[in-house]
């Protein structure tokens, strides 16, 4: 391939074409790219449906976030809403603004991105479309199923734990590493930055905690306060959370001259794990469940009818430095 070869080069058909032949051939009876639209065996009886954008210079820069990086967050992340339902992704659709003078090789390397993190998950990537942007956008539209009830946000009562997968603020450190605002010795810097560029998507432990009866989750993506007000709203119900419980990722405490491990693993964002409730004399069982996976369970407070609170403070005037993609920048 010449390397100096552009998107404009090979025109939208060109692409779209290039792009199908990396993708497959469908099963018997389905039809992928080359239609107005995706024919798909329906996978079960209750679909969940989600989407994302990423938008250059708002989620991401392309000078520390390579083309592969990009794909695999854009998936990644759209994984991440289905695992928060308890559910299973199946086939996701992805849209592509790409300036005229893109080099062919920065598209290719999105697909190589999208198309490892559907190896991950089990996608299937089956079409999508491609238009001339003044900046990168990677759309990805995700459809999957609910083997049983999907687990909504509103679904929390009161008394029941409220629990996190994983460590928080990983991603948030790994992003300021790649600005610069930071520095850690090597082996901790990768780890966070490919938290950033690389997150993983919780899929079983949703799975699994949906089948031990969680009764509400939703995925922290805009940071641990404002995910968990997210739920709460959703729900009704205020809450009481222990800052000391919070699960900070280990790799923060060395940054603290430069960064409060414990507001970031509070604000952060884009960690992508999975924030629960359940009932009380659940919280063993579910540590037991994913300890297979490697994944902690950490209960961090209790829900109740009343205010919200974080230690003696208000969760709301602590979690007002959280993600907001139309107003943070």
């Amino acid at each position: 391939m010449n390397e100096r070869q552009t998107v404009a080069d090979l025109g939208e058909f060109g692409l779209l074409e290039r792009f199908a032949a990396r993708i497959g051939a469908p099963p018997e009876g389905e039809t992928w790219s080359g239609d107005d639209a995706a024919v798909l065996r329906s996978p079960g009886a209750t679909l969940l449906y989600t989407t994302d954008l990423l938008i250059e210079a708002i989620d991401f820069e392309s000078r520390y976030a390579s083309a592969a990086d990009i794909g695999w967050k854009a998936l990644a992340v759209n994984v991440s809403d289905i695992a928060a339902m308890g559910g299973r992704p199946h086939h996701a659709v992805v849209g592509l603004g790409l300036r005229a003078d893109c080099p062919v090789a920065t598209a290719d390397g999105i697909l190589d991105g999208l198309l490892a993190a559907a190896s991950r998950w089990g996608v299937a990537l089956v079409g999508g479309d491609i238009s001339s942007a003044s900046a990168l956008v990677v759309y990805v539209a995700l459809i999957g199923d609910a083997e049983a009830k999907p687990v909504r946000r509103s679904g929390a009562r009161p008394g029941d734990a409220i629990c996190v997968t994983g460590a928080l603020g990983g991603a948030a450190g790994g992003l300021a590493l790649l600005r610069g605002d930071a520095a850690a010795e090597p082996h901790a810097r990768r780890r966070l930055v490919a938290r950033q560029l690389r997150p993983n998507a919780r899929l079983e432990e949703g799975r699994r905690l949906a089948a031990l009866g969680a009764t509400a989750m939703i995925d922290v993506s805009d940071g641990l306060i404002g995910d968990l007000l997210h739920l709460l709203d959703a729900s009704r119900l205020g809450c009481s959370v222990s800052p000391q419980t919070v699960p900070i990722d280990s790799d923060l405490i060395p940054l603290g001259d430069t960064l409060d491990p414990l507001g970031t693993a509070l604000t952060g964002g884009e960690d992508f794990e999975l924030l629960f409730t359940l009932a009380e004399e659940s919280v063993q069982r579910a540590r037991g469940s994913l300890a297979d996976l490697g994944t902690p369970v950490t209960r961090i407070g209790t829900t109740h009818k009343g205010g919200r609170l974080l230690g003696d403070r208000s969760l709301e005037a602590a979690g007002e430095v959280g993600w907001d993609h139309l107003r943070t920048r």
